[in-house]
């Protein structure tokens, strides 16, 4: 049986792996990431829409360039685009992730983070215990813009898991 302290450990190090997937998730290029992406409707009868990206020309007309994963080679085009601008900052990111947490409602906290639902039952506490992104920024720097790989303490770490 596991310590307490190892049951909480277990839980931060979880906290801050879907803290990084969700942070990874927001900066990747793709066009539903991206913020000048605008959904146009082509059939208000059936709601069919097409993405377009939405930054102005100089003139201050709209770009109106097709930007949707579901159109042949506009993922790729996306990914090396210089103009992709992501949804949200590091920070709202880090703010929504935080608020689904603090919320302390344990079915949405299961239905999208069952790992954390079950060390949580595990410690038999409400949400106070889940660590904050705040206190995991303690031990690793998260990425600003991209993720990095690991580097630090969290790589000495994973050696020592064996990962």
């Amino acid at each position: 049986m596991r310590s307490e302290g190892q049951i909480r450990h277990q839980l931060k190090q979880v906290v801050y792996r879907h803290l990084q997937k969700r942070l990874r998730e927001n900066f990747r290029q793709r066009p539903q990431n991206c913020a000048h992406n605008v959904e146009v409707v082509l059939d208000p009868s059936t709601g069919a829409f097409v993405g377009l990206c939405g930054v102005l020309n100089p003139d201050g007309t709209r770009r109106d360039v097709p930007c949707d994963s579901r159109i042949p080679g506009c993922s790729e085009m996306a990914n090396k685009c210089s103009l992709f601008h992501p949804l949200s900052t590091k920070e709202e990111v880090k703010v929504a992730f935080n608020e689904i947490l603090r919320a302390g409602d344990r079915g949405v906290i299961a239905s999208q983070f069952p790992d954390i639902a079950a060390l949580l039952w595990v410690l038999d506490e409400v949400t106070e215990g889940v660590p904050t992104p705040e206190e995991i920024d303690q031990h690793a720097e998260l990425p600003e813009d991209k993720p990095t790989s690991p580097s630090g303490w969290w790589s000495g770490l994973l050696k020592k898991l064996g990962g």
